[in-house]
C-alpha cells in the first residue's frame, strides 16, 4: 500500500494526529508478528491487541500534533528502522509533553511497506539537534550500559 517506509511513517503519524483507528490499522502489517510498546506500557503483540490499544488512545477524540525530530533511518532490502523523537502537543491546551523516543520498524511485503513495530518511551531529555552535537573532543566517554 505504501511505496516506502517514509510514506508508511507519514500515514502512521497522520492517523495518530486524526485519532483515526481505521487509517492507523491500515499502516500495520496484518500479522501476529507485529509489536507495539506505548510509553510506560507493556508489550502488545498481534493486530487485535494493538488495535485495542489504539482504540483506547483515540477514544476521547483528542487531536495530537507532532513535531518529529532527529530521524535516522537504517536498514536494507525489505526492512527499515526509523529512530526519531516525537514532540507531542494537544491543540487548545497548555500541555507540554516530554519528548518521546520512538523506534518504528517497517517491512516491505504484499506490494508495499507496513509497520511491524512501534516502540515509544519517554526521553530523559530532548535529543540534540545535529548542529548542537559536540565534537569528538568534547564528548564524554561512552556509557557502556
Amino acid at each position: 500500500m505504501y511505496d516506502s517506509s517514509i510514506e508508511a511513517e507519514s500515514a502512521f503519524y497522520d492517523a495518530f494526529r486524526a485519532a483515526d483507528i481505521e487509517a492507523m490499522m491500515q499502516v500495520w502489517a496484518v500479522s501476529f508478528d507485529v509489536v507495539c510498546v506505548h510509553p510506560s506500557g507493556s508489550r502488545l503483540e498481534g493486530v487485535p491487541e494493538i488495535r485495542k490499544s489504539w482504540e483506547l488512545i483515540f477514544k476521547d477524540g483528542t487531536r495530537r500534533d507532532f513535531e518529529l525530530r532527529c530521524r535516522r533511518i537504517v536498514g536494507a532490502d525489505n526492512y527499515r528502522i526509523h529512530l526519531l523523537e516525537e514532540n507531542i502537543t494537544v491543540s487548545g491546551t497548555s500541555l507540554v509533553s516530554p519528548p518521546v523516543l520512538a523506534t518504528n520498524v517497517y517491512q516491505q511485503m504484499q506490494g508495499g511497506w507496513y509497520m511491524v513495530l512501534h516502540h515509544a518511551s519517554v526521553s530523559p531529555a530532548p535529543l540534540p539537534l545535529e548542529e548542537d552535537e559536540p565534537s569528538d573532543q568534547d564528548k564524554s566517554p561512552p556509557m557502556l550500559h
